[in-house]
């Protein structure tokens, strides 16, 4: 079979890629945003997660296969359902589900995979689901699929600027995936593909710093994420039930729910009535949120009227080999790249401080977070 794909034409997709990609618990991606709600500022950033792991099985195959020469199909399975325990609206819901339930994203995608029919799926096509499953807890899975130069992040920044029309995003794939190789078992660069390498991290910078963490995104994330918090502590449904929603469903049943502060949030979100910035200024030292957070609850101010959160940029502490047409390392890309080496500083260093509320209350809270910071 093959599957149309708007970043990467034709996806060829073999019977037993097939039978899992037909299976309920890949289907529920299609009803969960890549981007949460980063809609309301770009609005054809409508794309799922679905779509994401598509591509990221096929990178993984073009990259790790073809170019790398790994002959472990597994690789293609694991781009595949990298992101198949994801609950609603992606990373957005991920820390309730870590407070009650103890486990992320990948632990739950663990389980989802041993437990329901795509475990009996991969294992009556002849590969060890064990060995797949080993990919998602170890270090190989992460340089493989989730790793500096990885195949999740390849095919996200070419989605993710193709569906919000931002170029940042825009890479060269073709020219990196020639000028990848392996060093001890691991993905590393050759040194021509070295400006590859910069043009993507700095791609992803500038994606983060004008998409992934865009103010308006960020201050909806927070609302919503609040409103979560409600629904749970008000019995709304349980950690369990949110971990297998969709996104729709999610804000419905908060909307209909028990806690109408929370309702009130969410009915802000979709009609677009977001909270406006009080505060937003960057910072290199450490920000108290508790502590800010306690300062604006004594002035008077609930927390369901304001949102804070602490942007940290990501991406400070990756490293990946170089070595020359030999094989032979040169040293990291830190290293070798002055590039790269200031922009994990910047990135190392960053913190922005954004805090928001209803307009008419931005001068007070504004000035509680100046006196504050």
């Amino acid at each position: 079979m093959e599957i149309r794909d708007p970043i990467h034409g034709n996806i060829e997709v073999n019977p037993t890629e097939h039978l899992i990609i037909d299976t309920p618990e890949m289907q529920r991606l299609n009803y969960i945003k890549q981007l949460d709600l980063s809609y309301l500022v770009f609005p054809g950033a409508n794309h799922t997660r679905f779509e994401h792991s598509l591509g990221t099985m096929y990178v993984a195959k073009m990259l790790f296969a073809d170019t790398l020469g790994k002959k472990d199909p597994e690789f293609s399975y694991v781009g595949l359902l990298h992101d198949v325990g994801h609950g609603p609206f992606s990373h957005l819901s991920e820390p309730y589900l870590e407070k009650y339930l103890k486990k992320n994203h990948e632990q739950i995608g663990i389980e989802r995979i041993r437990d329901s029919e795509i475990g009996d799926i991969i294992s009556d096509s002849g590969m060890s689901l064990n060995k797949i499953l080993s990919y998602f807890k170890g270090s190989e899975k992460i340089d493989v699929v989730g790793g500096t130069l990885g195949a999740d992040r390849i095919d996200y920044l070419m989605r993710d600027s193709h569906y919000t029309g931002v170029a940042y995003g825009v890479i060269d794939y073709h020219r990196l995936r020639a000028k990848l190789t392996l060093n001890k078992g691991r993905v590393a660069i050759l040194e021509g593909g070295v400006a590859g390498a910069e043009s993507m991290l700095i791609a992803r910078y500038f994606m983060y710093s004008s998409v992934y963490m865009h103010h308006t995104k960020i201050i909806a994330a927070m609302m919503l994420r609040n409103a979560i918090g409600m629904a749970l502590e008000a019995g709304t449904f349980d950690a369990k039930q949110l971990a297998l929603m969709v996104d729709h469903e999610l804000l419905l049943k908060i909307r209909a729910g028990k806690d109408k502060k929370a309702a009130d949030l969410v009915t802000r979100i979709m009609q677009r009535k977001l909270y406006k910035r009080a505060y937003e200024e960057t910072f290199k030292k450490e920000i108290d949120l508790g502590e800010l957070k306690s300062a604006i609850g004594k002035a008077g101010f609930d927390d369901d009227q304001f949102v804070a959160h602490v942007i940290k940029f990501s991406g400070g502490g990756e490293d990946v080999v170089v070595v020359d047409d030999d094989g032979a390392p040169m040293g990291k890309l830190t290293e070798v790249s002055p590039f790269i080496k200031t922009l994990n500083g910047v990135l190392s260093d960053t913190r922005k401080l954004i805090v928001a509320c209803d307009r008419k209350n931005v001068d007070k809270i504004g000035a509680v977070v100046r006196k504050f910071v």
